[in-house]
């Protein structure tokens, strides 16, 4: 597993097939809703359209080649509580760039450190290493957000580039830092608890 470096370049492990992202914390003590997000770019780094955003009311993206799992509303249950599959074959050309993003869902005053084991980890699901982790808590105590890293083209599959970055303001607001200005009404208003399956991704999901 990576030491978490800000910026840090994955050379030694080119993706080619898919890759996961997992997201969990400890609902036990006190409910807290923890969501993943999936910014899909082009190579200007732009969100060229709302479908091209993965998150709990829009859970899948070109016809199941990302897929988030569910949206867990608690942290109920043990281990990862969201999954994100990304299905790199599969995506269209023009998508250059997959940013993955955490959020405290109306989070107030509140920041990662508030909820009790809150991790967020991506795993080469080819190899099924753990590839890097972050504790919430600690490397991003401060933040309602971060913007973990992002999956990018390179010569002969894909790379990780880990950004480590806390994020400033909701999800909303991250996609209009990546130019989506426009979006349906009521986009981002939180549903009841969705869950979403594919024949494409059943076998991970056990």
């Amino acid at each position: 597993m990576l030491t978490k470096r800000r910026g840090y370049h994955l050379k030694s492990n080119r993706l080619k097939q898919s890759i996961k992202a997992a997201l969990g914390w400890d609902g036990s003590a006190s409910l807290f809703d923890l969501d993943m997000m999936a910014f899909l770019l082009d190579q200007d780094d732009v969100l060229s359209s709302y479908e091209h955003v993965v998150f709990y009311n829009q859970l899948t993206a070109f016809d199941g080649a990302l897929l988030l799992s569910n949206d867990n509303q608690t942290g109920a249950g043990i281990g990862d509580n969201e999954e994100l599959f990304i299905q790199l074959a599969m995506l269209p050309a023009d998508v250059d760039k997959i940013v993955i993003a955490i959020a405290l869902h109306q989070s107030g005053s509140r920041t990662f450190r508030d909820v009790n084991e809150a991790f967020v980890r991506m795993i080469n699901d080819e190899t099924k290493e753990e590839i890097v982790r972050y504790e919430l808590g600690e490397d991003f105590s401060e933040a309602a957000g971060a913007v973990i890293g992002d999956v990018r083209r390179a010569e002969g599959g894909w790379r990780i580039v880990l950004t480590g970055s806390g994020a400033i303001g909701d999800f909303e607001a991250i996609c209009r830092q990546y130019g989506l200005t426009q979006f349906p009404e009521g986009f981002f208003d939180k549903k009841k608890s969705m869950n979403k399956l594919s024949p494409v991704h059943m076998d991970k999901l056990h």
